[in-house]
């Protein structure tokens, strides 16, 4: 397609080829069941839910690529818009030449880092196996294995696969059982001669099986591990990334093929996913060139991916409703930075894959199903080995619950928070939702209604033809990877082309100015905020008490305004201090933000002491921070009038109760002379 753009912040616009022409709906063929596509012919199979989807929604529909850009017109759609391409807006780089933030001349002589989970998995050895021997470029590869082994009990899955080769090679010189070692490298770097060929491009996470938290949790850990090798220079975002499980085998070359692929799908913001075929099904026996498609779901705990349909002879990579499948993942690598795994999710089976959907879609990505099978699961000898389930043996109630909160307040699931402040917050948070597109996008896109746990909102099967959603890229390019904290709150304002950013101008019209002004004082105090609450949370309640008195009394004892403020500051800044578990940048960041924030009070409250000051930092935003002034002229005039009749009502009760008081002691001395007389 030939792609225009005004710049990087604007929206893709492609236009139909010839410009202006009529419009023209496009003919898509249909097969009611029980009817069959002919073969060769690109199909989708809807599913047979007829109660759900009715009569439309089920059966077989003809797979139209040019829906994905123009919809039911296609190319002659005057809306006419295709995903973005790195050659569209990157400088007009082509795809096949250098790409900015790459240190390789062109798409082959990039390096493909894997990321592989496996729990005391005797498969993963010959995953390693597989995956070296049979790819084009093994040089290319860098693997991230997080091994939660038994040490005394499972085998390592680094050094079997070095043993592995190693036998094959001895075999073959002494003619025994093994087959000749067999590598398809097409630049012969596969080196025969080394004792363990590629062992050095392997790096072995090692956990103790006893300490595994579930495959979210593991997940997460490689995803941690990825962050770091960016950090080191080691990782490049225009690498490509794949995540996969430990029992796999692979067709050769595969890693060519998937780079081959994964371009084909033309969008830079591609993401290839699908639960992938079993490895008995390696040769197509019956030549439809059948492929898993996700577009399903079912609510559990959480949102579960759903099994699978079935997609034909797929001409290439096919836009699905964003569901996505953590048996395969292959993407550029800044898809896998900025929408990394949660790793605050223990013991999750059920929910990972659609919150990591979200998070995908809500960062501008899109999910394909891959029209060819390159990686395949060895389903049966994986599930026959009970010791692989064992993984709930550190099951926590707690962390369990946590888990599920957390999750469903990403995508606004019953059960998540409810506090819309604290639910902004996590949302905005390093492992929550980007700010490409909306929440209200995805629904709309995936057809799910998730606020009320629905399979769908409108009764239309989306496993069919979709249409792509446009969106806005970050004024910094696709290569830009959004920094947080280690509190992991965001240390960039939001991008002027995001869905924060039209936040903030939405709740300027409804709450005024002062509203915003407070949301960006909280933007640049999230280290400040976090740092006290840890702070609070294990400071000596004692020692606090104790400074709380000797603040208070040095308010009392000042002799003027001016004393009082200076003191306040010095024994505010003296007590964040005084916490351990303060960090020292951070403690001087609460004494800039405390003295910056003095220009631009809103609120000032009464001087209530140091706790209640620290509190003040730990409020939602609602109300600016300041402990600036004190003292009764200082008070915003409704809590000026409201100390005026709370006084006055005191005032009253004290004199009617005197006066009550008085009227007994009257009754009882005439009773008392009543009784004299």
């Amino acid at each position: 397609h030939a792609h225009t753009s005004t710049s990087a912040a604007t929206m893709s616009s492609t236009s139909p080829p010839g410009g202006k022409i009529e419009q023209v709906k496009l003919d898509i063929k249909t097969w009611p069941l029980p009817k069959d596509p002919p073969l060769g012919m690109p199909a989708l199979f809807l599913g047979r839910d007829t109660k759900t989807y009715g009569e439309a929604g089920t059966g077989w529909v003809e797979y139209v690529p040019e829906y994905e850009c123009g919809g039911i017109y296609g190319k002659t759609a005057p809306d006419y818009q295709c995903p973005f391409t790195l050659a569209h807006h990157d400088n007009n780089l082509d795809l096949n030449k250098r790409d900015a933030g790459s240190d390789t001349p062109n798409k082959e002589d990039r390096k493909l880092h894997v990321m592989i989970a496996s729990y005391r998995d005797p498969l993963c050895p010959i995953t390693l196996f597989n995956l070296f021997t049979k790819a084009a470029y093994p040089e290319l590869l860098h693997v991230n294995v997080l091994m939660q082994n038994d040490p005394e009990v499972d085998d390592h899955c680094l050094k079997v696969y070095c043993k592995m080769i190693q036998e094959h090679k001895d075999n073959a010189k002494v003619g025994g059982n093994h087959e000749p070692l067999k590598t398809h490298s097409l630049r012969n770097s596969f080196d025969l001669d080394a004792q363990c060929p590629h062992a050095d491009q392997v790096y072995i996470h090692e956990i103790h099986a006893k300490d595994a938290k579930g495959p979210t949790f593991a997940r997460g850990m490689l995803s941690a591990d990825m962050d770091q090798q960016y950090h080191d220079g080691k990782l490049s975002p225009q690498d490509y990334c794949m995540s996969t499980d430990s029992h796999m085998d692979f067709t050769v070359h595969w890693d060519k093929d998937m780079v081959e692929m994964w371009h084909a799908a033309e969008n830079e913001y591609a993401v290839l996913s699908s639960y992938v075929n079993d490895v008995e099904r390696m040769a197509d026996v019956n030549g439809r060139k059948e492929v898993p498609h996700l577009c399903m779901i079912t609510y559990t705990s959480n949102v579960r991916t759903h099994a699978t349909k079935c997609a034909r002879a797929l001409p290439r990579p096919k836009l699905t409703n964003a569901v996505w499948g953590a048996g395969l993942s292959f993407s550029k690598c800044h898809a896998d930075l900025k929408a990394q795994v949660d790793p605050h999710t223990p013991h999750i089976f059920d929910g990972e894959e659609f919150n990591r959907a979200a998070r995908f879609f809500t960062h501008g990505y899109d999910i394909y199903t891959p029209n060819a099978s390159h990686v395949y699961h060895d389903y049966h000898r994986s599930q026959a080995n009970p010791v692989m389930h064992t993984w709930g043996k550190s099951f926590s109630r707690e962390e369990k619950i946590y888990s599920e909160y957390r999750l469903s307040t990403m995508i606004d699931l019953a059960g998540g928070e409810k506090d819309k402040d604290k639910s902004m917050a996590m949302k905005r948070s390093k492992y929550g939702l980007g700010d490409r597109r909306t929440l209200d996008q995805l629904i709309d896109f995936t057809g799910f209604g998730l606020r009320e746990r629905k399979i769908t909102i409108d009764g239309k099967n989306r496993c069919g033809n979709t249409r792509w959603v446009p969106f806005r890229e970050h004024t910094k390019g696709v290569n830009y990877i959004p920094r947080f904290d280690v509190e992991e709150n965001p240390l960039d304002p939001p991008d002027e082309t995001g869905i924060w950013h039209e936040g903030q101008g939405k709740v300027d019209e409804i709450s005024g100015a002062g509203a915003v002004q407070n949301k960006i004082l909280e933007e640049n105090m999230v280290t400040v905020k976090k740092g006290v609450e840890r702070a609070i949370e294990t400071a000596d309640v004692m020692r606090a008490e104790k400074e709380k008195e000797t603040f208070e009394g040095q308010v009392q004892n000042s002799d003027s305004e001016e004393e009082e403020e200076e003191s306040s500051e010095e024994e505010y800044e003296t007590h964040i201090m005084g916490f351990n578990d303060v960090p020292d940048h951070v403690a001087k960041k609460i004494a800039a933000a405390v003295q910056n924030s003095r220009s631009n009070s809103i609120l000032h409250p009464p001087s209530q002491g140091v706790s209640s000051k620290v509190s003040n930092l730990r409020s939602s935003g609602n109300t600016q921070i300041s402990i600036s002034h004190h003292g009764f002229g200082h008070l915003p005039l409704p809590i000026k009038l409201g100390v005026i009749v709370l006084t006055l009502g005191l005032c009253l009760t004290f004199l009617l109760n005197m006066s009550s008081n008085s009227g007994r002691k009257v009754l009882r001395k005439r009773r008392k002379l009543k009784r004299n007389v």
